[in-house]
């Protein structure tokens, strides 16, 4: 399980470089368009296809930075995603078809050109909803607001495929020009009935005020996409700047990159940060008390005994307690041989108190990697007391370090008491430290820890830190 999750990491880094890589050469597809079809020939290609250009590289940019953020492998950062490039594809199409607007013998390649970037626009609701689902509970509303706008799409689609053949949406001349004569009336139903039914489902739903204000941002789009079909017909204009309706959608998904988007990260690193304060402190707490009582009272005892051996003990104690202070302070994780130090120090300690029943032997062969800080620890503390210590005649706990190519790993052994580890833990107090050490190290390293044990066979706890490339 643990070998696939790294290699889904993988694969999803990989999947990131090919789409951008993907997104650059449709930028230079669509610059040498420009340049071999001389776009400075009429205003019209030429304004245009500045801008859709201009709008290609932001939405590039704005793909790059959402890939940059924390929790990108998030529901809600994967379908702001595909909504990037979906609104880069359209601009990518309208980029061409602008690019060889009036050249007569390319016009059934503008024809489809523009047909493409009409198709894919149709998605652009579907997919801001979506992203903008994400964020909402499920209910009846979400789900009649993603049939109705789903059947809008495809209706809208199945309008635009069929206007190759008759004239719904619009119709290229073979002068390589916009028929004047055509009304969008497809485009103009869609943009209403999409700008009402999200409207709707924003402002109902259960978000803050900032989210439903950056996400009604999107009425930028369908706004101007208006004004540019009113100024066509009304006024008459022969020149529109139909490429503002590219740069809308640019500046819709930057404002709720921004507004949204990041503070959804922050607000995921906070939480994990605060949970894993939380578990880290519930784990102190855990380990503490019974440790501490325990150790005061073997040096209390040697201090009549073994008075040299009291001061010795009573120093490592005091040095074991500050390391646990600073390990709990420390936010990033510590090296293995701190954690490997502290761990010979918790053993050394509770010898005194066992000196012919507990046995420690180490096999250490790769130091130089980091784990969460008393993430080790703990684990040789329940082998100590629910391994070894319940057993008459004792035991040896045994730590390991080794690494392969994917991993580095840690294994801690008992040949004590063991445990039926396929039936649940009926004391939860027992494995709290366990359980946070999984927490810590899959949320800091995406690691692993697995236990395997037996009654009467001790138990192995196998910790597994990847190794990042």
């Amino acid at each position: 399980m643990d070998r696939m999750q790294v290699l889904a990491k993988k694969n999803s880094r990989l999947s990131y470089y090919i789409v951008l890589a993907i997104m650059c050469f449709a930028i230079f597809l669509a610059i040498e368009a420009a340049v071999n079809n001389n776009i400075v020939r009429n205003e019209f290609a030429f304004s245009n296809t500045i801008v859709d250009i201009v709008c290609l590289f932001f939405a590039l940019l704005l793909f790059g930075f959402s890939f940059s953020k924390a929790g990108d492998k998030k529901k809600p950062a994967l379908a702001f995603k595909v909504l990037v490039t979906l609104v880069f594809a359209t601009i990518f199409f309208s980029a061409l078809a602008n690019s060889i607007y009036g050249i007569p013998e390319r016009y059934i390649l503008l024809n489809l050109f523009v047909t493409l970037s009409y198709i894919v626009s149709g998605t652009f609701y579907l997919a801001l909803w979506g992203y903008q689902k994400q964020f909402i509970k499920n209910s009846k509303m979400t789900l009649t607001v993603t049939v109705l706008i789903t059947s809008v799409m495809l209706s809208y689609i199945a309008a635009v495929i069929i206007n190759l053949f008759m004239p719904v949406t619009f119709i290229i001349t073979p002068q390589g020009l916009y028929d004047e004569t055509v009304f969008d009336l497809a485009s103009f139903m869609m943009n209403c009935f999409c700008l009402t039914t999200l409207c709707i489902a924003t402002f109902n739903s259960g978000m803050n005020l900032k989210k439903k204000l950056s996400f009604t941002s999107f009425l930028l789009v369908p706004a101007i996409h208006t004004v540019l079909i009113l100024l066509y017909i009304v006024l008459g204009w022969d020149i529109i700047l139909t490429s503002i309706t590219s740069a809308a959608m640019i500046l819709t998904l930057y404002i709720i990159f921004f507004n949204i988007h990041i503070e959804m990260e922050n607000e995921i690193i906070h939480q994990e940060k605060e949970q894993i304060r939380l578990q880290f402190s519930a784990m102190l707490s855990q380990i503490q008390p019974h440790f501490v009582y325990n150790s005061l009272s073997v040096i209390a005892a040697l201090c009549e005994e073994d008075p040299g051996l009291a001061a010795e003990a009573a120093n490592t104690f005091s040095d074991y307690l500050r390391k646990n202070i600073d390990f709990a302070n420390k936010n990033n994780p510590v090296s293995f041989p701190e954690e490997l130090n502290h761990i010979k120090t918790y053993i050394w300690l509770e010898q005194l108190r066992f000196p012919n029943k507990l046995k420690a032997e180490y096999d250490i062969r790769c130091t130089d990697f980091y784990v969460p800080a008393l993430s080790v620890q703990p684990l040789a503390e329940n082998a100590v007391k629910h391994g070894i210590c319940k057993t008459k005649s004792g035991g040896t706990v045994r730590i390991s370090s080794f690494e392969d190519d994917l991993y580095y790993v840690i294994t801690v052994t008992d040949d004590g008491a063991g445990f039926d580890a396929s039936k649940p833990v009926q004391d939860g107090k027992q494995h709290v430290g366990i359980e946070n050490a999984r927490f810590r190290i899959r949320e800091m390293f995406n690691g692993s820890l697995d236990i395997e044990s037996r009654p009467g066979d001790g138990t192995t706890v196998t910790i597994k830190i990847p190794k990042r490339k």
